[in-house]
């Protein structure tokens, strides 16, 4: 920024020597500007005009061009501005506030963006022969949803962003017995020394994802990578060690043999995949990562999107449990659109907002979290107990074509789990009657660990391909993982994705904090 304001004083100042005394025409901030965009980005933050407060997750585009941002869940955003005129407009849309333009020039020139919030009268936009029955249409999102959110066969350039941070409170290894020469009392004692008490993982993903809209073919998903990005902790090493020795116990396993975990009347047995040799090359190879485990990551994340599940969207699964608030109504796109606030009015567990399409019924985004004294799953029971006590969703849906397309989601959420419990890893040989023990290991277990995980999963191009394009595309078996110390700006350079938080920019690896 620095640099652009003393050439924008230079040239005002060059501006007052007479024109004909150049032999050219004398380059103007516009011109020194749209050299200096060649490979440039923008960095910025939308608040609110009244309260001041960011608006997370609002898109930004730039008209007439097939390209734009979103802001993170602080409000920040940034975005590349190569190959863009000082003139081109940007648009900043967030539902619920008037849509502002503003060009790229003035952009360069204020990092702060305000919107003004616009909730509309509907009565005095729409006519309505009665008050509308807001449970009703919260029921007609689901009735109409198939119609609504049509599966295509299409490819999506998409930048996903993971991050998981677990806090060890307690972890007691108690050793008792084992007839495992590998895992004696000085390996249990190393293992308990060696856990970390904190860990922290951000990955950042950016490639193409190939949809088949025929869901009973086998693939229905294909990966073509650009790039990914993880932050890798120095415990790694001594985990891949310890990792390394099970893995040896477990290879161990004749044709007859098993393994199995059991803790009181409670065991289930391992499912050990056979080794081939191309699993041992990826086992020695750790910056790589398999593309078929990842396509079945993603579609299970994407199950979110779908409105299935009747846990996560309960608001909509079950109206009995919420109370429903017109707010008023907006504009998005071109259609009109009712913002429904919901709350617990018995046993619910959310508080939030929902935008849902006044002709169509569609959900068009939806805002919300646990609301107070409120969680999800509590399960305590034998030694055993997991609360889920945070959790915060959002979700947008862009209409194209009829048709409404998944822009973006996000979902975060925090637990804690504790164990203490004896358990045995036992080694056994399958016998007509009585299976024979071969080996054992016994200890007692005393874990609490609170955990945060989230995603955040952007659409930055979406377009529908035949089937013979999607048949056509030939996945590679791996794609290659950058491992980091901390955050680096110039790997993500010229590429668009989530503006990193400063938390996350900040963080470093940091060196390891062993439990005592």
């Amino acid at each position: 920024m620095k640099r652009v304001y003393l050439l924008s004083t230079l040239f005002i100042l060059i501006s007052f020597v007479p024109l004909h005394s150049q032999t050219k025409p004398i380059p103007t901030v516009f011109d020194t500007l749209k050299a200096d965009m060649a490979d440039k980005e923008i960095r910025g933050l939308v608040l609110d005009m009244d309260k001041k407060t960011p608006l997370p997750y609002a898109n930004i585009y730039v008209l007439h061009k097939n390209t734009g941002a979103i802001t993170n869940e602080k409000g920040h955003f940034s975005m590349n501005i190569s190959g863009l005129e000082t003139t081109d407009t940007l648009r900043f849309q967030y539902i619920g506030y008037k849509t502002k333009k503003i060009t790229v020039g003035q952009l360069d020139t204020t990092s702060v963006v305000y919107l003004k919030e616009e909730i509309i009268n509907l009565s005095e936009t729409v006519i309505f022969g009665s008050v509308p029955d807001l449970v009703s249409i919260v029921k007609k999102v689901l009735e109409n949803k198939d119609s609504n959110y049509k599966r295509t066969t299409s490819r999506k350039q998409t930048f996903i962003r993971e991050r998981e941070i677990a806090d060890i409170v307690e972890f007691k290894l108690k050793y008792k017995k084992s007839t495992i020469d590998e895992l004696d009392r000085e390996m249990i004692k190393t293992i308990e020394e060696r856990t970390p008490e904190h860990v922290t993982s951000y990955t950042d993903f950016l490639g193409h994802f190939y949809f088949n809209e025929n869901q009973d073919d086998s693939v229905t998903i294909k990966i073509d990578p650009i790039r990914m990005v993880s932050l890798k902790e120095e415990y790694i090493d001594d985990l891949k060690q310890l990792e390394s020795i099970f893995e040896s116990i477990l290879a161990n396993t004749g044709e007859k043999e098993y393994w199995k975990i059991r803790s009181g009347i409670f065991g289930t047995k391992l499912d050990l995949e056979e080794e081939n040799e191309e699993t041992k090359i990826d086992s020695l190879i750790e910056n790589r990562r398999k593309l078929t485990h990842y396509g079945r990551y993603v579609n299970y994340q994407l199950g979110y999107s779908l409105l299935d599940d009747k846990d996560q969207w309960e608001f909509l699964h079950k109206t009995g449990k919420y109370k429903y608030t017109l707010a008023g109504g907006t504009r998005v796109n071109g259609e009109d659109v009712y913002i429904i606030d919901f709350e617990p009015d018995n046993s619910g567990l959310y508080v939030g907002r929902m935008y849902i399409a006044i002709n169509t019924f569609a959900l068009i985004r939806a805002d919300y979290e646990y609301a107070p004294d409120k969680t999800g799953t509590d399960f305590h029971l034998l030694g055993v107990g997991y609360t889920e006590n945070q959790f915060s969703g959002s979700i947008y849906f862009e209409k194209k074509d009829n048709n409404y397309l998944l822009k973006y989601f996000s979902n975060r959420t925090g637990s804690n789990a504790t164990i203490d419990r004896n358990l045995a890893l036992l080694k056994k040989r399958k016998r007509f009657l009585f299976d024979k023990k071969l080996n054992e290991l016994k200890v007692g277990i005393n874990l609490s660990v609170k955990m945060e995980e989230s995603i955040e999963y952007l659409v930055l191009d979406d377009m529908d391909i035949s089937d013979t394009q999607f048949a056509g595309f030939k996945q590679k078996k791996h794609m290659e993982v950058i491992y980091v110390d901390q955050f680096d700006e110039n790997l993500w350079r010229g590429y668009s994705i989530i503006e990193p938080t400063q938390q996350m920019k900040e963080y470093k690896k940091q060196e390891v904090n062993y439990g005592e």
